[in-house]
């Protein structure tokens, strides 16, 4: 009983906003996805992670720290995730992308910030934006084919970033008017990140399940196995070790579908797994939760 006590207050929050997407995207408005992600993802998230990391509790070696967990996380889920494939015949160039970058945002950030707070906001932010950042530039060159490292300069991440460490790491606080236009427009952030997950899995069209399944259920094995190695390689403590164990169980990144039309990498499939990977994440939350906090110590 304690501990549905405890996972109520975390779980509820995520299913009743991702189910009020799901309602919105039956039953309201016509809506585009696509337009209100690139707002939250290029407008709501910088101000979020600025307004975050330019007032960072964290101390700067632990800031980097999580950083280097990140790209660790997405070089092993390169590596392992590209063997796997091979080894149970799916397309590489189909499944790898959506298999190494997970849903940081919309589903990883509020898990964070409900089963550890701001801490755990503070330092699954961290590892979001390391993410984004390489996202832009990994993600893109695997779907495309090359690389395009003018993808990257146009990312507004990188550029809160840098602004944000500017003030972090000479210990200067930013002006008032600057932290109150972040604050208010990053607040909106992950409640809409949950809404339009809800409105996204809505509007999927899942044309295949076995291999978008197999490709969800290889993530999760290999996302648990790579959590624990970074934890003991890294020696992480605390808070720390549960962000990265979420982190490394997210499903498919829900962006993941969008570069695939661009790219025009079998959709339908990535479709599938985007949604397949969520719903088998959702359903495995009661026990990721607790893992995490067992993890957390």
């Amino acid at each position: 009983m304690s501990l549905a006590a405890d996972l109520v207050p975390v779980l509820a929050p995520i299913a009743v906003a991702i189910l009020v997407g799901m309602g919105w995207a039956r039953w309201g408005e016509p809506t585009d996805p696509a337009s209100i992600t690139q707002v939250i993802l290029n407008v709501g998230t910088p101000c979020l992670v600025f307004s975050t990391l330019a007032t960072l509790s964290v101390p700067a070696l632990e800031l980097g720290v999580m950083a280097l967990a990140s790209v660790l996380m997405l070089l092993s889920f390169l590596g392992g995730g590209w063997l796997l494939l091979k080894a149970v015949r799916l397309p590489s160039g189909v499944y790898l992308p959506p298999l190494v970058f997970g849903n940081l945002g919309n589903l990883g950030l509020p898990l964070n910030l409900f089963a550890f707070g701001d801490a755990g906001l503070e330092l699954g932010l961290i590892m979001f934006a390391t993410q984004s950042a390489l996202f832009f530039t990994i993600h893109f060159w695997l779907m495309s084919g090359s690389p395009s490292p003018a993808t990257m300069l146009k990312t507004p991440h990188l550029y809160a970033i840098a602004a944000a460490l500017a003030f972090t790491l000479t210990d200067t606080a930013p002006p008032p008017w600057l932290t109150n236009t972040t604050d208010l427009i990053g607040g909106l952030t992950i409640p809409m990140m949950l809404i339009m997950l809800g409105v996204s899995l809505s509007r999927m069209k899942v044309v295949a399940v076995a291999r978008p399944l197999a490709a969800a259920l290889l993530r999760v094995a290999l996302g648990l196995a790579i959590a624990v190695l970074i934890c003991g390689v890294l020696d992480l403590e605390g808070a720390a070790r549960g962000v990265v164990t979420i982190a490394c169980c997210m499903p498919g990144a829900v962006f993941n579908y969008l570069a695939a039309v661009r790219y025009d990498r079998s959709p339908g499939e990535v479709a599938g797994y985007v949604v397949l990977s969520t719903v088998a994440t959702l359903v495995l939350l009661p026990g990721l939760v607790p893992l995490a906090w067992w993890m957390a110590g």
